[in-house]
């Protein structure tokens, strides 16, 4: 028995236990598992360097510092965008007296 048979028999054995050893699917199995590792074994020749190189991570990003120009923008918004003052109560209300 060649190793290519081996691997095929030790791969459709995992597919059949992991659909929870379905009695009578010995061939659908072996297909399976013969048709996945012919696809492994015929796939380019720089495929598995692909596969293999580690994916990296993005670098983290530096936050952004505001330029001067986008930092006077923001002041004179901030400046515009200031709630107006209150007003005062008038004085003839405060001195309205009701009677009765």
């Amino acid at each position: 028995m060649d190793h290519f048979e081996t691997s095929i028999r030790e791969r459709a054995y995992a597919l059949w236990e992991r659909d929870g050893r379905a009695p009578g699917r010995d061939e659908h199995y072996w297909l399976l598992a013969e048709r996945e590792l012919r696809t492994v074994t015929e796939a380019p020749a720089g495929a598995e360097d692909i596969l293999a190189k580690p994916v990296r991570k993005p670098a983290a990003r530096k936050p952004a510092t505001k330029s001067a120009a986008a930092k006077t923008v923001a002041e004179v918004a901030g400046a515009v965008a200031k709630p107006a003052p209150r007003r005062r109560r008038a004085a003839a209300a405060a001195e309205t007296i009701t009677t009765h």
